[in-house]
């Protein structure tokens, strides 16, 4: 679990009722006798009484999902200003009411060497001591993509398949809550932000998701994110709910951006609210979740400044990855 632990004091109300029963019947005593008394004895609370800290650092480490590529807003109470942009992380510390310590470390750069850069970001997330990791899109270009293994090009199934194992071992480094996304089908992307021959077939990516679920099972520090299964009910424009939230179709139009690869900024909220949606379903980690402000359009007032009405998406044509 947590790296980091607080221990509260727990007091029993029939333990407080004894001490003070106590304190009045020395009371009486001493005016009885005009005598000083000895003081009641100190309370001494039981074994087992600690509960474990909330969340208080998360660090995220991913790709360009993660990093916010092309989420760009105006903010009208900010005349003449700079679009402003944010990321996964930046999302969760807004939503947390700036109570949670995030470490951001999602990067548009992860595609040009997935295992060097991969590496790199679970050192930092290791040295950060974070409380929770999410690695939501950490695995996707252990997958898609063109390099492989040393560097190596990916030609085969088995070319992706051995790359995925190189990621996988790096996330087994983490010893804390973890959230692992599978690796979600982003052939639309072709023509745009994606090459035919960094699309990995059909069969690859079924057997690259069975390998990261059988993964995830094996490891009780690891929970499962289906970020493919999210991507498949946006790409069917159909309402969804979400924590118990619901996207209309039309909602759910504005979730990824016209490069039909990242997120959009209400796309990012709807991933913090998926995040504390399974959060709050998990036995061990529900107890212990930030409180995170998960309603999409309070959220989105709190990361713009502005009301959902008045936050307009800024002109951007991102380059391609």
């Amino acid at each position: 679990m947590a790296a980091s632990t607080i221990h509260r004091l727990i007091h029993r109300p029939l333990t407080l009722l004894a001490v003070a029963s106590l304190a009045s019947i020395a009371s009486i005593t001493s005016i009885a006798s005009s005598q000083t008394t000895t003081p009641p004895p100190p309370i001494v609370e039981p074994e087992g009484t600690t509960s474990p800290a909330r969340i208080a650092r998360v660090a995220t480490i991913g790709a360009s999902a993660s990093a916010g590529y092309g989420v760009y807003f105006t903010r009208q109470d900010e005349p003449g200003s700079s679009p402003s942009g944010t990321s996964l992380a930046k999302l969760l510390r807004i939503a947390s009411g700036e109570e949670v310590v995030v470490i951001d470390l999602g990067t548009a750069a992860f595609f040009s060497n997935p295992s060097g850069i991969g590496t790199r970001l679970v050192n930092r997330a290791i040295k950060a001591k974070p409380d929770l990791t999410l690695a939501i899109d950490y695995l996707f270009w252990f997958t898609f993509g063109s390099i492989g293994v040393d560097s190596t090009r990916m030609r085969t199934v088995e070319d992706r398949l051995a790359l995925l194992e190189v990621g996988l071992a790096q996330l087994d480094r983490i010893d804390g809550p973890l959230l692992v996304g599978d690796v979600p089908d982003m052939s639309s992307a072709v023509g745009r932000m994606l090459r035919q021959s960094q699309v990995p077939s059909q069969e690859a990516q079924r057997l690259a998701n069975e390998r990261i679920r059988e993964w995830v099972a094996a490891r009780p520090n690891a929970r499962f994110f289906p970020l493919r299964g999210l991507i498949e009910r946006l790409r069917k424009g159909e309402a969804f709910d979400i924590g118990g939230q619901t996207w209309s179709a039309s909602d759910a139009k504005k979730l990824i951006l016209s490069d039909r690869l990242h997120p959009s900024l209400d796309g990012l909220i709807a991933l913090v609210a998926a995040i504390d949606e399974i959060l709050a379903a998990d036995a061990l980690l529900a107890e212990i979740k930030p409180d995170l402000e998960v309603d999409r359009r309070r959220l989105r007032e709190r990361v713009t400044g502005t009301k959902p009405s008045e936050s307009k998406p800024a002109d951007e044509s991102p380059e391609s990855e």
